[in-house]
């Protein structure tokens, strides 16, 4: 691999492609809050230089596994990469499932009562499974397979519904995704000693994003918390020396995708979240950037928010753009931005050049 500034595994909605927009509109903020934080894409896209003294970044997801992950890959690289490292197999991508979906409780009880509290093996079973599965619905506990009473696994009846999962093949299109992806592969068996089982190149990777999300504040909860005055407007802010910059990408409307896109998911959270906008879009000390489809939020653009497209042309590219309804809907993608954000290409905060949306292989979080 060339570029580590990549999420590590699939997801549904990644902003990888929006994420030159997003920093445009943004600007070098202050702070940087991403309430809905999922892969990532744009907090590892951002062309500013990461830790320094001056500002903080924090982000907030709901999902406990995909949180743990994260914390995983921050405080245990190399020993969340050994979990990850695992040959593509279809049985042991149900007993993983099946594992996680049964221990997800227990190990949220641990993470809320410790904010450092992670489990690698579970980080590395998510993120081997998370880019082994096809298409939604990992770990969201809704199949019909769980381990009955002897300790196999059954299949459930109509009548009762314990957690369980759907059986499916792997993911067997490409050479490999995410974690599985072949630019981590080593050439051969490396001779009388062979190569380790975990592929060198996926612990540099979880090193450099262990580097990038040191000081990166991780939070796991209703997004509500992370953009309240006292949580969004550090002491900087405050006194005035920056703006907070807030990227808000709510899981989208249920009538423009499928169900169960996500272990936690919600169908009516966006209107609450343009609510929200609504009401904080004129704040001075705030910049905000949501994304949705073309119709979901035109209600902001009569208070001065602006629109902008920000698609990828090309079969399988954009952000929810691939899972509604009626298929391929990535011309629907939409940014808006807050009055108070910078005009899109206006560089006179950055410190860098923006980077090319193609310049680089951005597949992972597609």
């Amino acid at each position: 691999m060339v570029n580590y500034q990549k999420t590590p595994f699939p997801w549904f909605g990644g902003k990888s492609q929006a994420a030159p927009v997003v920093w445009q509109a943004l600007g070098d903020v202050a702070h940087y809050v991403e309430p809905f934080a999922g892969s990532l894409a744009v907090l590892l896209l951002r062309p500013h230089e990461a830790n320094r003294t001056y500002f903080s970044e924090t982000v907030n997801d709901l999902d406990g596994l995909l949180v743990n992950a994260w914390r995983a890959i921050t405080y245990s690289p190399e020993l969340t990469a050994e979990h990850t490292s695992w040959p593509v197999s279809e049985v042991d991508l149900m007993a993983r499932h099946l594992a996680l979906v049964n221990g997800r409780e227990e190990l949220l009880s641990h993470m809320r009562a410790s904010p450092e509290h992670h489990d690698p093996k579970f980080a590395g079973w998510w993120l081997w499974g998370q880019s082994s599965w096809i298409g939604s619905g990992w770990c969201n506990g809704t199949g019909p397979w769980c381990i009955g009473p002897n300790g196999g696994v059954v299949k459930q009846g109509r009548g009762k519904r314990e957690p369980g999962v759907k059986s499916v093949l792997p993911f067997l299109t490409s050479d490999g995704r995410g974690v599985n992806r072949p630019q981590l592969r080593e050439l051969g068996v490396g001779g009388p000693d062979f190569h380790p089982m975990t592929m060198p190149e996926l612990t540099r990777w979880f090193q450099y994003l262990s580097t990038r999300l040191r000081h990166v504040r991780i939070l796991q909860g209703d997004w509500k918390r992370a953009v309240t005055d006292g949580a969004s407007l550090t002491l900087s802010v405050r006194q005035g020396k920056g703006m907070a910059g807030i990227f808000v990408d709510p899981p989208y409307s249920g009538d423009v995708r499928y169900k169960d896109t996500y272990s936690s998911d919600d169908h009516t959270i966006a209107k609450a979240v343009r609510e929200w906008c609504l009401k904080e879009g004129e704040h001075p000390q705030k910049r905000i950037v949501l994304a949705g489809f073309d119709t979901e939020h035109t209600e902001l653009e009569q208070h001065g928010w602006r629109v902008v497209e920000w698609f990828g042309k090309g079969f399988l590219a954009g952000g929810m753009g691939n899972t509604g309804e009626k298929g391929h809907q990535q011309k629907r993608e939409r940014l808006w931005l807050s009055p108070h954000c910078l005009p899109v290409g206006d560089q006179n905060e950055s410190s860098e050049e923006e980077p090319d949306p193609f310049s680089i292989f951005l597949d992972d979080d597609l």
